[in-house]
This record gives structure tokens, sequence and C-alpha cells, in this order.
């Protein structure tokens, strides 16, 4: 996702109006009229004679007959279409997983781009579009994302919880520190304060702000917590602690830990996450990659 594109692509502006659910036809009372009509009809063409009684009888069995199969249509129709939607929103979420930008930009963009049938599924779109917005280091587009949607409140909450991170993190990166440090003292509020999510936060204002030291400390009282809950993103952790040394000029530990990060995730990745991280590049060597990935 390298190449620009059209100058309102993945617009967060954009995106946010062009994706809002459209007032539709509730085909329940235009069902509901028409059986009416059928029972007007029936009632002024009388039930006194034979003929009269046949014809009433036909009109009201067409008009059952029509009215199941109306429902049946447009149950069929109701289904296809969500599900049609949820494929293309779990599609977007199978790109981020697998690291594919280039193209969870262009389906989310396509997928925003029309009114949402289903709010939940424009909800978790629009959630795909702030990280991927992100990866593009296009943070204060990712923040107003995901400031609609803490306004809109409408995240469960371990979804808001983990928002609020990702905002945090953006934050930091944009060097809006108050805002970040505020954020960052409202997720000690409400997120569980074992949360590896909150520490990483923490740790990386620590050492973006020149406090080497806390971050230390709080990496050590938070170490097993950031293993068993970052997974393979602990690299993360150690890359930033890496820093915390080496602005302490403590070479060894620095490059331990550095070589810990690498283990983990190449360093040209832990230099685009942070570029605080860069200024390692060169300084320590990373671990050497596994034969099989060599």
């Amino acid at each position: 996702m390298d190449q620009p594109g059209p100058a309102d692509f993945l617009d967060p502006d954009r995106l946010v109006e062009s994706s809002r659910p459209m007032p539709r036809a509730n085909l329940t009372w235009w069902m509901a009229g028409a059986f009416l009509l059928v029972m007007l009809i029936s009632t002024m063409i009388g039930n006194e004679s034979a003929t009269s009684h046949a014809v009433v009888s036909f009109i009201w069995g067409m008009a059952i007959l029509g009215l199941m199969g109306a429902i049946s249509a447009v149950s069929v129709y109701t289904v296809k279409r969500y599900r049609a939607d949820q494929r293309r929103v779990e599609e977007v979420g199978e790109f981020v997983q697998l690291r594919r930008w280039a193209d969870a930009g262009l389906a989310v963009n396509q997928y925003l781009s029309r009114p949402a049938r289903n709010q939940v599924f424009r909800v978790q779109a629009l959630v795909y579009l702030s990280y991927v917005l992100a990866r593009l280091h296009r943070f204060e587009e990712s923040i107003k994302v995901q400031n609609q949607l803490l306004e809109e409140g409408i995240l469960d909450e371990p979804s808001t919880a983990t928002l609020k991170i990702s905002r945090a993190m953006s934050m930091l990166r944009e060097d809006h520190l108050f805002d970040a440090d505020r954020a960052i003292s409202e997720l000690r509020r409400s997120v569980a304060s074992g949360s590896a999510g909150v520490a990483l936060v923490e740790i990386y204002r620590d050492v973006k702000t020149g406090h080497p030291q806390e971050a230390i400390d709080l990496f050590d009282k938070k170490r097993d917590v950031l293993r068993d809950q970052l997974g393979h993103r602990v690299a993360d952790a150690y890359a930033l602690i890496a820093r915390a040394y080496d602005l302490q000029n403590r070479e060894s530990e620095a490059g331990a830990m550095f070589r810990n990060a690498t283990v983990l995730a190449p360093a040209a990745e832990l230099f685009r996450r942070y570029p605080e991280v860069e200024k390692l590049k060169g300084r320590y060597d990373p671990a050497s990659a596994p034969p099989e990935a060599a």
C-alpha cells in the first residue's frame, strides 16, 4: 500500500458518513396493507351468492399464497444480504490478520463507501479502517475514527478497551503527549490492571518521554503478563526496553533485549512501529534468522 491513491481513498470523514445505514422501507407494513386491501375487495364483492362466495374464496386463497410467498422471498433475500455483508467484513478482518494491508485498505474502502445494511458490521469495518490508517502512519485520521466509535458508544467492553489502547498508541506516535497521558489515566481506571496492552502503552510513553528507568521497572513487574497476553507481539516490549537500556548506556542489556525482540519479529517491522527503536539500527545485532527462514 505504498502507492498513492485518489484523494478521498480511505478518507475517514467520507467513509463514516457514506456507511451510515439508510432508512429502509418496512416490507411488513406493505404486506399488511396489501392484506387489508384484499379484505376490502372481498367485502365489496360480498358473499351472498355461490358465485361471489367462490370468487371471495379464490381471492383469499391467492392472497394467503401470495403473502406466504412474499414472506419467504423477503426472508431469503434478507438472509442472503446479511451473509454477503458478513463475508465482506470477515474478509477485511482476514486481510488485517494476514497483514495484507493493501487488500485490507481496498476492501474496507469499498465496503464503507455505501450505506451499511447492518450497524454491527459497519462498526467492525470502521475498527479495521482505524487499523489500516495506523499502518499507513495516518495516525490523526485513525484517532478520528476511533473517537467517532467511542462517542457512539456501540462497542462492547473488550472492544472498547482494545480501541482505547490503540488510540493511545496513535496519540503517542503523533506526539500528543498530554492527550495520551490523559488517555492512559482513563485506561487505568476502566481496564483491568493486568492488561498487557495498557502496560505496553505505558512503557512506550516512558521511553518516548525520556524516563527509561520507569519503563524498565514496569517491564520487570509485568514481564509475565506481557508474555502471556501479547504472544509474539511481546517483541514490541523487548524492543522498547532495549531502547530504554540504550538511553542509560547499558549496552549489554540493550543488546540482549534487542536480540530477544528480533527473535520474535523482524527488526524492520519494529523500526516501522516505533521510530525510537529505529535509533538502535546498526548499533546492536539482531538475532540470526532460523535456517528455514534464512
